[in-house]
């Protein structure tokens, strides 16, 4: 009954391990992150070009495309 019992527990602990493994290995795609989504410019007066950059990463693991962009 002992045996049988520490049997199982090995398998219940390999298999979780090999689970975390192969979680911690798999592919997410392209991720991206913006640290500020929008920004607040106020009131621009005619003819003024206001600027802001925005910082954008690619957190993923796979190539990311940006393909389209449009203001509010």
């Amino acid at each position: 009954m002992g045996r049988t019992i520490t049997i199982i527990v090995v398998l219940v602990l390999a298999a979780a391990a090999f689970t975390a493994a192969g979680s911690a290995g798999e592919h997410q795609g392209p991720r991206i992150y913006v640290k500020e989504s929008n920004v607040d410019l106020g009131t621009v007066r005619p003819g003024s070009h206001p600027e802001h950059i925005f910082e954008i990463k690619n957190v993923g693991d796979e190539v990311l495309e940006i393909q389209r962009v449009q203001p509010t």
